[in-house]
């Protein structure tokens, strides 16, 4: 594998919170039987996505984490949009389609105003897809 960075993948991770009164357990089962489902099905998304994926806190490793001194990131979940440009997922986030399906039906169960974004340039050292 190269050590060079990747001029046809970019990632954006978002390290989500669930909203205040809905269950780890809700939480979990919204996000991926209902709004990933409802997110995944959108036409921006399968034209401007090469991947999407839910990444949810497993709290028994984290809490094993915790206890043996590792600084853990303070959330539920992460979801990670892979396309092959920002551009392309910028086009997902600024879409009617996000701003009228995605963010409604996600204000259920996020907190929006917790959430933190991370864009990521890609260097592949192993990749045994």
């Amino acid at each position: 594998m190269s050590s060079e960075f990747r001029p046809d993948r970019v990632r954006l991770a978002i390290m989500v919170i669930r909203k205040s009164g809905v269950s780890k357990e809700e939480f979990s089962r919204y996000w991926a039987e209902v709004d990933g489902p409802l997110f995944a099905s959108l036409d921006i998304a399968k034209r401007s996505l090469l991947k999407y994926e839910q990444g949810h806190c497993n709290t028994t490793v984290f809490r094993s984490l915790q206890a043996a001194g590792m600084k853990v990131v303070e959330c539920d979940g992460m979801v990670v949009f892979e396309a092959e440009s920002y551009e392309k997922i910028t086009e997902v986030l600024r879409s009617d389609e996000w701003q009228k399906v995605v963010v409604p039906d996600a204000e259920k169960f996020l907190d929006f105003g917790e959430a933190q974004f991370l864009p990521l340039d890609l260097v592949t050292l192993i990749d045994k897809a």
